[in-house]
């Protein structure tokens, strides 16, 4: 049983981190689209020395709760999607920073009242995370990310 209490403890880890990168890369996205237009898209954005210099020097050194500020700033968040955000990055502070979180005297593995690594918590943690990206990939891209019945798989869907 501790092999795969480990096993199912990485898998959790993976997701929370996974939904943590995907969430910072779309309030980069938002950013970016506020200070360089949705006009041409980021593979053609890549190819001037602006956008690089934006991207390696201002994107890459804020944090996840210092971008979701400044989008704040940009457009108007609905407070659950910024409170779920808060509470991502409370949760990925203690999964990445430690190796027995449950340790730790804050951050511990808990997310919204539920321990991150039970069925119901994981649960709550995905639709949450769904709904914030939902909300991201409509201002961005004019388009909604839902999980398929299945339970895993994942579309993006252009609106009609």
């Amino acid at each position: 049983p501790v092999r795969l209490r480990a096993m199912k403890n990485q898998i959790v880890r993976s997701q929370v981190i996974a939904d943590y990168t995907l969430v910072d890369e779309l309030l980069g996205a938002a950013i970016c689209h506020y200070f360089f237009g949705k006009k041409r898209g980021f593979i053609k954005l890549w190819k001037t020395k602006k956008f690089k210099t934006f991207n390696h020097y201002i994107l890459e050194v804020l944090s996840l709760p210092e971008k979701l500020r400044l989008v704040k700033a940009i457009t108007k968040v609905p407070k659950g999607v910024a409170a779920d955000i808060e509470a991502l990055n409370a949760l990925w502070n203690g999964l990445a920073h430690a190796f027995f979180p449950e340790n730790l005297r804050s951050s511990k593995p808990i997310y919204k009242g539920q321990d991150i690594f039970t069925r119901e918590g994981l649960q709550r943690f995905i639709e949450d995370m769904g709904k914030v990206t939902d909300f991201f990939f409509a201002y961005n891209f004019g388009a909604r990310r839902h999980a398929a019945q299945d339970g895993g798989a994942t579309a993006v869907v252009q609106p009609q």
